[in-house]
């Protein structure tokens, strides 16, 4: 099992956490940003998968917990797809977020927004110095989810 593994893992991992097409839950941490907006708090929010925690707990739902949780059941086998130890994991957290209010109408898409989703995952493995990855992704969506939710994927 190499560390350089454990890079790629994690990464991967991430870039499927904020994804709305490349996900492994029905749930989409997306909405989650979509609650908070609603909610007009500030749209970013932390998900600790070792403490298995959601922050703020304002977002700390049903839906959300079944995404921490869709997450965790993936990990397992995530890691030992890239011949990482899950048990050697000492922190995994994931700090996503976006801004809203910048999202716009590609050109001849105007019942669309694009916007850009940001994620910092923090990870620690095998007493080994805490590491970040940090991903940005651009995302497409119905304007109309702004306030119904990205339905969920079954």
């Amino acid at each position: 099992m190499k560390y350089k593994n454990y890079k790629s893992a994690i990464h991967n991992f991430t870039h499927s956490f904020i994804s709305i097409d490349y996900m492994k839950s029905g749930r989409l941490a997306v909405n989650v940003l979509i609650d908070l907006y609603n909610l007009g708090l500030e749209t970013k929010t932390t998900f600790d998968f070792i403490n298995k925690t959601i922050q703020p707990e304002k977002v700390d739902s049903k839906e959300s917990r079944q995404l921490l949780n869709d997450y965790l059941d993936w990990l397992p086998d995530h890691f030992n797809n890239q011949n990482c130890d899950l048990t050697k994991l000492e922190k995994l957290e994931t700090t996503i977020w976006t801004d809203f209010e910048k999202a716009f109408s590609p050109p001849r898409m105007n019942d669309t927004l694009e916007f850009t989703v940001n994620a910092v995952t923090h990870w620690k493995a095998d007493g080994r110095e805490e590491q970040t990855i940090e991903i940005s992704q651009t995302e497409l969506m119905k304007k109309n989810f702004l306030k119904l939710k990205i339905p969920e994927m079954k």
